[in-house]
């Protein structure tokens, strides 16, 4: 079988949905995650630990010869974590990006990042067998506004607030259009791989979809989530000026919406799912003291087509710890960083 066809059926399987929840004494699942939204906002500080990776691979052997196996088996071993800390007020957040391979290409690629409201430093990596000399090892300053103004270019906000804010209220618009028994269930501790022993978890629950569920939440998510968005978009000025979208665009998209064939969806829908089986769409949200203090989200598919099967699982989980405490920034705001000009220069001085 050709690559592109199977690539073409990976691109077919949808948007991974990552949104943000909380919640305090036990409610109804779907009102806990939906009363959770607002209290989150409290969130003023923070660390955080989060890691994404592939946790199942299988290809057919008709598109993986020996050396592709190496390749995917890098792939599947793959791993990206990330620690950092943040704070409103003022606003500042680290964090330190660690990428890994197994294998026979093993590497490890470490990336610190800092952010302020206005600027962005990033050290620039080791990475083995592309040397970069002096360059390795020094932070980059960016500065959004200079930025901006050099290119022409309108620059999203970094007000994470806002960002948060806005990713909430999408987030309650989701919820809200989708039935409570078809969707949410509550777990217990047990019920949850990986959950760390020391958190203690109020609640629960779990949003999940299945191969039954996955049409009716497509059509649900036509009819009803994306028009509120848009309108929610359109009446919001900042978070259009977030998400660079202009009023025509979302005015247009509004349209399309409205007059689209729900006939041809439903059978693009029907060929979906003769060759995709959803084995699990899910996010899990653990909630303690009203608050959001792990997630874990799955995706999981089956392919199959011209006889051969397929088979692609992802997770990925955060954990949130020293809410609204004071927090300690191990990395700092840069002193002696370079600028891009300066990066620039050295980089083409060099090659």
């Amino acid at each position: 079988m050709k690559m592109k066809q199977w690539m073409k059926s990976l691109l077919l399987m949808g948007t991974v949905l990552v949104i943000l929840a909380g919640c305090s004494k036990p409610e109804a699942p779907k009102e806990a995650i939906q009363s959770s939204m607002t209290k989150a906002m409290d969130m003023n500080s923070y660390t955080f630990a989060a890691s994404m990776g592939i946790n199942e691979l299988e290809l057919p052997e008709s598109i993986t010869g020996a050396q592709d196996q190496a390749i995917l088996d890098m792939i599947k071993n793959a791993s990206l974590n990330v620690t950092g800390v943040y704070q409103a007020d003022p606003m500042q957040m680290e964090f330190t990006m660690d990428v890994e391979l197994k294998g026979d290409m093993s590497m490890k690629i470490s990336v610190p990042v800092v952010m302020t409201q206005d600027k962005i430093w990033v050290k620039i990596p080791n990475i083995p067998g592309f040397p970069l000399g002096e360059l390795a090892g020094q932070f980059v300053e960016m500065d959004m506004k200079e930025l901006a103004a050099e290119s022409g270019v309108e620059m999203p906000t970094m007000d994470i607030d806002k960002q948060r804010k806005m990713g909430q209220d999408m987030a309650n618009v989701f919820f809200k259009h989708f039935e409570e028994d078809k969707y949410f269930t509550e777990l217990k501790k047990e019920d949850v791989a990986g959950l760390p022993e020391d958190i203690k978890a109020d609640q629960i629950v779990k949003f999940y979809v299945t191969q039954e569920t996955f049409e009716p939440m497509v059509m649900t998510v036509v009819d009803k989530v994306a028009p509120e968005i848009i309108e929610l978009l359109l009446n919001n000025e900042e978070y259009r000026n977030m998400l660079q979208v202009t009023k025509e665009d979302l005015e247009a998209a509004n349209q399309e919406l409205k007059e689209g064939d729900r006939s041809e969806l439903r059978e693009a829908l029907d060929e979906f799912k003769k060759d995709v089986t959803v084995n699990e769409i899910s996010l899990t949200t653990v909630l303690e003291k009203e608050l959001p203090v792990y997630q874990t989200a799955n995706l999981n598919f089956g392919v199959t087509q011209e006889g051969e099967s397929m088979k692609i699982g992802m997770n990925m989980n955060v954990r949130y710890d020293n809410i609204n405490e004071k927090v300690e920034f191990k990395i700092g705001i840069p002193t002696d960083a370079l600028t891009v000009d300066e990066v620039e220069e050295m980089f083409m001085t060099s090659y």
